[in-house]
């Protein structure tokens, strides 16, 4: 067989293999592009990430810690840096990885406030944070290990992947502008009122795995010298007294915390239209609750060690 009956199949090779490079380059160096872009942002974890997010009151949580805790109001209310490293759908187990990665990045906080009903969360919305995968080998181990292999292979292969998500959109629409402000501007409809007084809430039930990821938060905030406070932030009033065990939960994430109190904020609202559904509050709801939670020493840092920027890793 000549060489000329060959050379088409090496040309069809050499072009296949000069489409795969170019995709290859292409998604890296797009990716970084947006990597860079979105790491220059107000985006709350790219502020943590470039370590500029201050020191003073670390507020961690679901969408619950984002609308129950606005930033702006209780940094004015306190007089001191607050930062909310709060995100929708996240767990217990996030807030685990946020608090050791920011502890490593920025100043120390004298003080962390969890609102805990992420224990109840398991994994939701995890394609938001594959952009910071690139920041940080453990929050990156934690992505690949709580989504299915077929993604974390695709995350690694592709790296434009990692942007596919709603993350994105948000920090470039925002652009230079912090993030620490977002909250709920609406508010809860008459309907949706109306049919909660007619259906009975599921229990909450606390994955295990992040009861062991509070117990390490504890057991961290110990070891450096942080003060925690663990919150549970208020409810539509209909909706949770219908909560079946309530109590009961509340005493096992108690138990779990080795008897640390639980500051249960759960029913401290009872205006309606402090609400934007049943389990999030509104803006009016939490510039109700700031000067309860102040009232209360929620804040207060009077057994809170001086900082301490060096990392120390609890005793095993």
């Amino acid at each position: 067989m000549s060489t000329t009956d060959t050379s088409p199949v090496w040309k069809r090779v050499a072009w296949g293999l000069a489409l795969v490079t170019v995709i290859f380059v292409g998604d890296r160096v797009m990716a970084a592009g947006l990597n860079a872009a979105m790491m220059g942002t107000g985006n709350r974890y790219a502020v943590i990430y470039r370590g500029e997010a201050p020191g003073g009151v670390l507020l961690l949580g679901n969408s619950r810690g984002v609308n129950t805790f606005h930033q702006p109001t209780i940094e004015e209310a306190i007089d001191r840096p607050v930062f909310n490293a709060s995100f929708n759908g996240t767990s217990t187990q996030f807030a685990e990885v946020i608090l050791r990665d920011y502890v490593e990045r920025n100043p120390t906080p004298r003080l962390v406030v969890l609102e805990v009903t992420g224990l109840a969360a398991g994994v939701n919305q995890l394609q938001n944070f594959f952009p910071f995968g690139s920041e940080s080998a453990r929050l990156d181990a934690y992505l690949n290990e709580a989504v299915s292999p077929t993604v974390a292979t695709a995350r690694r292969l592709f790296h434009l992947y990692n942007y596919n998500g709603e993350m994105l959109f948000r920090s470039l629409a925002a652009a230079g502008a912090t993030d620490q402000g977002e909250i709920n501007r609406y508010t809860i409809s008459p309907g949706l009122i109306a049919s909660t007084r007619r259906e009975t809430p599921e229990p909450l039930r606390s994955n295990p795995e992040n009861l062991a990821a509070l117990q390490e938060i504890v057991a961290f905030c110990e070891a450096n010298d942080i003060e925690l406070r663990l919150v549970i932030g208020p409810y539509l009033p209909i909706y949770r007294e219908r909560i079946p065990a309530y109590d009961e939960w509340v005493a096992s994430v108690r138990e779990a915390a080795g008897g640390m109190r639980v500051w249960d904020y759960s029913l401290a609202i009872d205006d309606e239209t402090a609400f934007a559904d049943r389990v999030h509050m509104n803006y009016r709801g939490a510039r109700q609750l700031t000067p309860i939670l102040v009232a209360d020493g929620l804040f207060d840092l009077d057994s809170a060690a001086p900082a301490d920027t060096t990392l120390t890793e609890p005793t095993p």
